[in-house]
């Protein structure tokens, strides 16, 4: 274990909320650095930071950035259309997961499956969603850490 990695440790399980933030304060200040230096990695952290922080769940804002640089429609549905079809559909499945994966599939399919086909995008969402053999969070992981960002 390098020594840095051992310092961090020790000072996490020692708990001094001083110490805590400044480690806080030294971490940030590090990420900035990263953020004008060697942007990916900067997202790739961020990311991760976000997800620790709240549970690998999307939140409304979190929810709609992605939404907006899909290519090449962007948001075609909005969160209160997704989630009125969702409820329509009997769905128990996160709004902001609903609303990204339509949109997504909307994106990526909208030349060969006819956007007014509401139930098949429905179905194929659900399909990705509920995937059985995909890794825990998939919905999440794919959307910060594979699918191409701007």
């Amino acid at each position: 274990m390098s020594k840095i990695k051992n310092y961090i440790e020790m000072i996490v399980n020692n708990g001094n909320k001083e110490d805590m933030e400044c480690l806080s304060d030294m971490l940030t200040e590090v990420i900035d650095i990263l953020k004008d230096e060697h942007y990916d990695k900067y997202e790739k952290y961020k990311m991760k930071l976000y997800g620790m922080a709240y549970g690998y769940k999307f939140d409304e804002d979190m929810a709609h950035e992605i939404v907006e640089e899909m290519r090449p429609l962007g948001e075609y549905w909005d969160m209160k259309t997704t989630s009125s079809v969702k409820n329509q559909y009997g769905l128990n499945i996160d709004d902001y997961v609903f609303y990204v994966v339509m949109n997504s599939l909307a994106n990526d399919y909208q030349n060969a499956i006819s956007l007014d086909e509401v139930e098949t995008y429905v179905k194929m969402a659900v399909a990705f969603i509920d995937d059985e053999d995909a890794v825990k969070n998939k919905v999440w992981k794919y959307f910060t850490t594979i699918a191409k960002r701007d």
